[in-house]
């Protein structure tokens, strides 16, 4: 039986229109923005909805979309006609609302306080990973609106995970957005089944279980009968070279910095809250439900170190809302108490503590929105249709129809060059990948370790200055300079400009250059 909510009040409906307004403003200042990452969805959609089926190159069935719900809505919005860029940027800020509208109810589920919970949305608003990846063209604010969504059924009724078929349908759904939201399922099970203790927990253990078995177990069985494998390409590419306990470190400490970066001020109000505030265990809250949030983002980060994954902002953003939730709510009870007297008479107070605190995260935001976000947006958007978008579509007009590109970055290259591609980081070619975790991705392309599978037309390389390759790779005669293009900045943690370089290859040359 669910707990009915009080009525929204005036400062949540003023709350979300600001937010609202908020989110907009931010991401209609980026909305040019483009990762390559997003044509490596549209490629997929492309071929998806014109009848080609779930694959980057023509005939080659290659698990290398990690997001199939995603490419699903995607095709869906190319099949009738639309652009796929302009479909993909409009999703990104629908699913950006959406998860604003989640926070915003989880909120109102597990806060007292009218005043504590605008301002905690107005603040989750400003996000700036948030803005940055909302209108990029990605799968991210779906993950996300997916993940609260979850957690919004997952506190509701008398008691947390009283919703359970529910909540694992939208967990589900979210896994199929983000892979490792598996990890979430994972935690979400484990939780059902501690909570075994009678015939109800049994009921529910079942009720939970089965929408991400028939879901996610759905999903997995058609790849394994589609692409040969349960397992995305992905997880083997990126975690593909060598990996020691100071790359570990490294890893850790990157995503530390990302995160303190945006929420560093409610870490420190987390730690505050926990530390002064007198918390009561939550009448008819099962500790394995109570612990859930905090087994979530804390196991996402130590997965991503252990796995050795270069961490991006957009991995972890799924758990920055949850860890904002915690956040809020620990503040409360230390503004407020455990008492119902207390928490009436000390209600405006929380408020104008909370309103406080909105500004310092706001201002934190803004700032790495205007330090790093916009800059990185400004310089990496027009290099990017400049360099990869613009050689595309030169392959596009000026290549046989059946050439094939080699190329470390696939997704623009493929889009608008529609020709096969061989993917130099592995990830829909999976013959690279026992060649890059014995060399570095830039000794497997000097090696020309590809030429052992494949005998591509033209290679695209990324190196320190044009044509780089061609002097520093003992097969560099064979390759035939056609053009370079800078760029400024590969992401906001890649500091120096690289060039790209694109030749066509004399497989003759190579032939004779190998055989001394």
């Amino acid at each position: 039986m669910s707990v009915p909510l009080p009525p929204v009040t005036r400062v949540e409906r003023v709350a979300m229109v600001v937010a609202v307004a908020i989110l907009l403003a931010m991401t209609w200042s980026i909305r040019e923005y483009l990762t390559d990452d997003t044509f490596i969805h549209l490629q997929y959609a492309r071929h998806l909805a014109s009848g080609h089926g779930l694959v980057f190159n023509l005939g080659e069935r290659v698990y290398g979309c990690t997001s199939p719900l995603w490419v699903a809505l995607l095709a869906d919005g190319m099949a009738l006609g639309l652009d796929g860029v302009l479909w993909a940027k409009i999703l990104g800020v629908i699913a950006s609302i959406a998860a604003l509208g989640a926070f915003l109810q989880l909120m109102r589920r597990t806060v007292a306080t009218p005043g504590v919970r605008a301002a905690a949305t107005v603040a989750w608003a400003g996000h700036a990973w948030m803005a940055r990846w909302s209108m990029s063209g990605m799968e991210t604010p779906l993950a996300v609106a997916l993940v609260l969504g979850g957690f919004v059924a997952f506190t509701e009724g008398r008691s947390w995970g009283a919703r359970p078929v529910r909540t694992g349908s939208l967990w589900a759904l979210a896994a199929l957005t983000r892979p490792e939201v598996m990890l979430l399922l994972f935690l979400w099970g484990a939780c059902l089944l501690i909570e075994t203790e009678d015939r109800f927990g049994l009921r529910r253990l079942m009720a939970g279980m089965l929408p991400p078995l028939v879901i996610v177990g759905g999903w997995l069985l058609f790849a394994r009968l589609y692409f040969g494998t349960f397992w995305p390409q992905t997880l083997a590419a990126k975690t593909a070279g060598p990996s020691n306990l100071g790359m570990q470190l490294d890893n850790a400490w990157r995503q530390a910095r990302l995160i303190a970066a945006t929420d560093g001020a409610l870490i420190l109000l987390l730690a505050a809250g926990l530390v002064l505030a007198r918390v009561q265990r939550p009448p008819g809250l099962g500790s394995a439900h109570r612990w859930l949030p905090w087994a979530w983002v804390i196991g996402l980060p130590a997965l991503y170190v252990s796995r050795g994954v270069p961490v991006l902002s957009r991995y972890v953003l799924v758990v920055l809302p949850v860890l904002a939730w915690l956040a809020w709510r620990a503040a409360e009870r230390w503004w407020i108490g455990s008492s119902a007297n207390a928490a009436s008479e000390r209600a405006t107070h929380a408020g104008m503590l909370a309103a406080a605190v909105t500004v310092v995260v706001l201002a934190q935001n803004l700032l790495v929105f205007q330090k790093s976000v916009i800059p990185h947006v400004r310089s990496f958007s027009p290099g990017l249709r400049q360099s990869l978008i613009r050689w595309g579509r030169w392959f596009d007009r000026n290549t046989a129809a059946d050439a094939v590109i080699a190329t470390p970055d696939i997704g623009a290259i493929g889009y608008y060059g529609q020709r096969s591609v061989v993917d130099l980081a592995g990830l829909v070619t999976p013959a690279m990948v026992p060649l890059l975790t014995r060399e570095t991705p830039e000794e497997a392309v000097g090696s020309f370790g590809f030429a052992a599978f494949s005998h591509p037309d033209y290679l695209v390389d990324r190196g320190p200055a044009p044509y780089a390759l061609r002097h520093t790779s003992r097969f560099g005669a064979a390759l035939v300079p056609l053009g370079f293009t800078p760029m400024p900045k590969l992401g906001i943690a890649t500091g120096g400009p690289t060039t790209y370089s694109y030749y066509r290859i004399d497989w003759a040359a190579f032939d004779s250059l190998r055989a001394h």
